[in-house]
């Protein structure tokens, strides 16, 4: 017999955690059944864990030279590490009155 296949989504293990979790405040648990839970809110824990680090790791950038031309690919783990040459998502300036306006993707390529 082929080995199952995990058709575990980040999603649906975080709506579980959510469940045990107010399972657990509720108090109504007997001691057996909590460990249960708790082992299984584990489990889920450590697959959301490697889930985002998988993702973490895809989620790349290009880092530009000090010209603008493209050096290769960086890693992004936090917003705040997003090179300052990448524009603004809130505002841009318009070229033809030199005002602030909304972010518009378009303007990007």
């Amino acid at each position: 017999m082929p080995p199952k296949k995990n058709t575990q989504t980040f999603e649906s293990a975080l709506q579980r955690i959510e469940q045990i979790a107010a399972q657990m405040e509720t108090g109504d648990l007997p001691l057996d059944d909590l460990v249960v839970v708790y082992e299984e809110g584990l489990q889920l824990i450590r697959f959301c864990s490697a889930r985002l680090e998988e993702a973490e790791k895809r989620l790349q950038t290009i880092t530009r030279d000090a010209a603008g031309q493209p050096q290769g690919l960086a890693t992004i783990r936090n917003p705040e590490e997003i090179p300052s040459s990448t524009p603004s998502e809130t505002s841009v300036t318009d070229d033809s009155s030199g005002t602030v306006g909304p972010f518009d993707p378009a303007r990007l390529f």
